[in-house]
């Protein structure tokens, strides 16, 4: 009986894992290149707010980052997988002196507003 439930386990265990992957369909760097961010502190730390908001929002960081590796000629880097969410909140939180990062914000906004 109890190889069977250990078999359930890892079942729902992998079931969950590969749910999770599906969910993740953006890179980090993604995100980076389309908001044009400076450099790779730039990045570092919005995704670090990003995961911080999914964290204080109650939200599970698990199922919307991943650290990933890449590797190329130029060496082994780290990158993150995102989900849909992630890859915004990852994009609306690059630097405040990101123009980019400003009119991302700033459309949100008059978005939202015009819902009202």
């Amino acid at each position: 009986m109890l190889s069977v439930q250990i078999y359930q386990e890892q079942s729902e265990d992998l079931l969950s894992e590969m749910t999770r992957e599906l969910n993740l369909v953006y890179y980090a760097s993604d995100a980076a290149n389309k908001m044009q961010f400076e450099n790779a502190e730039e990045l570092h730390e919005a995704v670090k707010r990003a995961m911080e908001i999914c964290l204080h929002a109650g939200l599970s960081v698990r199922k919307n980052f991943k650290q990933i590796y890449k590797c190329s000629y130029e060496g082994v880097t780290y990158d993150w997988k995102l989900s849909v969410l992630g890859f915004y909140l990852v994009c609306l939180n690059g630097s405040t002196a990101n123009p980019n990062t400003a009119h991302m914000q700033i459309d949100l906004l008059k978005n939202a507003a015009l819902d009202l």
